[in-house]
């Protein structure tokens, strides 16, 4: 029985401007022209891709188990991650603690502030690594939240928590940020031309609890895919190895393959283009066993999910020339990935 693959790949069609060095992608433009293209929100970005592709519910508890691998696995926690807000006109705009350079001192620091005024509100702040915090409360919320990937960059106000208690919630997170704000750690950053951590952007709340559908095998970087094969009791390399043949390889035969590959991503967020297109290269050369693969029938499916809400599926007959026939036959070129990732 064959495999099937998710490939997720955050970043993957941008936006990005054009590349001094545009990267030639022939596999990845057959796969993406052939590609049946489904819409879900719960596709919106990467956290949402790998909670759902696991049948969990929500990502902060098993953030939590990987970067605290000694974490008792009790309570409800959220993401509370550091962030920078700046005034933007009227409005303020959220950057994340990736280019921070948070070190372990401030956020201890600034954790044990957060802790010593909270405490009579049952709320507990810990931060395993700096630049990721989490918050256990002892009354779980009734709010809905939004995941930091889909806030970075952005004016907050759309997508401040909503529910019940989110007019609590906003008051409480309101006082968190004055306090960081004045916080001697975060005045000494401002003082030095450094961004102040002067906000927390709280997500993905939840207990933690084993996922109800994970994948056979999984292979990708970062503590929510590693904690979520962790609590489903998968191997997860870090990398899915040379190319898609040699993972398939050497997973066995009739298993779901789950495959992040997050380079593309981070080179945006650096804005980066010689490296998103490095990262491009490469991703070119991993799936360049996949159509073959596709049409001798030893992979069944596979769906690519660029974390923007849309997923793009093809099994081997959608590469078969009557079943959809070449653009360039209809006097078309198949557009590139270059030019699906191109600022309008």
């Amino acid at each position: 029985m064959p495999n099937t693959l998710d490939l997720i790949i955050p970043g993957l069609l941008g936006p990005v401007p054009q590349p001094p060095e545009p990267p030639r992608t022939p596999t990845l433009d057959l796969l993406l022209d052939r590609a049946r293209k489904d819409a879900d929100s719960a596709w919106a970005d990467l956290p949402s891709v790998l909670v759902a592709r696991f049948g969990a519910e929500v990502a902060a508890p098993y953030a939590l188990a990987a970067d605290d691998p000694d974490w008792d696995r009790q309570g409800w926690w959220l993401h509370a991650d550091p962030v920078h807000l700046r005034p933007d006109r009227d409005l303020l705009r959220l950057f994340d603690a990736r280019h921070l350079g948070i070190s372990c001192a401030e956020a201890d620091g600034l954790v044990a502030a957060l802790n010593a005024h909270f405490a009579d509100d049952g709320l507990q702040w810990h931060a395993p690594a700096a630049d990721r915090w989490y918050l256990r409360c002892e009354k779980p919320p009734a709010i809905q939240t939004t995941p930091l990937a889909q806030v970075a960059g952005q004016h907050i106000d759309r997508y401040l928590p909503t529910g019940a208690d989110a007019s609590r919630w906003g008051a409480l997170m309101s006082e968190a940020q004055m306090l960081l704000f004045q916080h001697p750690l975060s005045q000494a950053r401002e003082a030095a031309g450094r961004p102040a951590v002067n906000g927390l952007w709280c997500w993905g709340g939840g207990t933690w609890q084993p996922p109800a559908t994970p994948p056979d095998l999984a292979a990708g970087p970062g503590p929510l895919l590693q904690g979520l094969a962790a609590a489903a009791g998968l191997p997860c390399q870090s990398h899915p190895g040379g190319d898609a043949a040699e993972l398939l390889a050497g997973a066995g035969a009739g298993g779901r393959l789950l495959v992040l590959w997050d380079a593309l991503d981070e080179a945006l967020a650096d804005r980066d283009l010689d490296a998103w297109a490095a990262a491009a290269r490469d991703l070119e050369q991993w799936l360049a066993p996949v159509p073959g693969l596709l049409r001798n029938a030893s992979l069944a499916e596979l769906r690519i999910f660029s974390c923007d809400g849309t997923c793009h599926a093809l099994r081997g007959q959608d590469l078969r020339w009557y079943r959809r026939r070449p653009r360039w036959l209809l006097g078309h070129r198949r557009p590139t990935l270059v030019q699906r990732a191109a600022v309008d």
